[in-house]
């Protein structure tokens, strides 16, 4: 253990802890997430503070142990987490990435502060290329997927049934479906001007080898009554 806490090291763990939680949130940021830079940067320096606090007392009083106020960040930091979950109207989840993002900053910054720098920048590039370079293959899973969530919003009953005829007429299997009936989601329809929004439905349905997604939605569109349709 370090005999103690010079200025020096102070002023380099807490600039590394703010560059590296920075770093972490400017990814989240430019994915207009609720947690961005100032929100990772400030979580990472916190624990990086509470880690030198910690590590101050047990050089300076010679008692306690220097992991024992980050065990409490570790548990704490969850709450913090659970800030940027959000469940939508449409019953997704969002914000999982952030809410870990937020977490693994936490650590990170605990890292730092107890000097363990290695352990911290090997940790950050990890965290980094999980963030940025893993979301090309989200995309390309997501792409390949044949499973679509839709939110679709119809003129009548019967031209939810000609939606349902052409599922069945392309072997396309309905998993889940829910169907509102009345004043339908202004939220996401208040900048289109649609009239008559009797119906809406959430349907998850599952697409066969040779349909895509933008196809599937543009076929969906031209059915007479369809007025509005998303992939969720």
């Amino acid at each position: 253990m370090i005999d103690q806490l010079t200025l020096v090291d102070i002023a380099i763990r807490s600039l590394l802890a703010v560059l590296v939680g920075g770093f972490i949130g400017l990814e989240r940021g430019g994915k207009n997430q609720p947690a961005g830079i100032r929100t990772h940067s400030l979580v990472c320096l916190g624990a990086c503070v509470i880690m030198m606090t910690n590590l101050f007392v047990s050089i300076e009083f010679q008692v306690g142990d220097p992991t024992r106020m980050g065990a409490q960040v570790v548990n704490g930091i969850g709450f913090l987490g659970a800030g940027t979950i959000l469940v939508t109207n449409d019953n997704k989840v969002r914000g999982l990435t952030t809410a870990a993002g937020v977490w693994v900053a936490a650590a990170i910054g605990l890292a730092i502060g107890i000097g363990f720098y290695r352990g911290a920048l090997i940790s950050f590039g990890f965290v980094w290329g999980v963030m940025t370079l893993f979301q090309p293959m989200k995309a390309y899973i997501q792409k390949r997927s044949k499973v679509m969530d839709l939110y679709l919003v119809f003129d009548s009953m019967e031209s939810y049934n000609r939606v349902l005829i052409y599922f069945a007429e392309n072997r396309i299997s309905i998993s889940e479906s829910k169907v509102s009936f009345g004043e339908v989601s202004k939220s996401k329809l208040k900048y289109f001007d649609v009239e008559d929004k009797q119906i809406a439905s959430y349907l998850t349905i599952e697409l066969k080898d040779s349909f895509e997604h933008l196809k599937t939605m543009e076929e969906l569109s031209l059915i007479p009554g369809v007025l509005y349709v998303e992939e969720l």
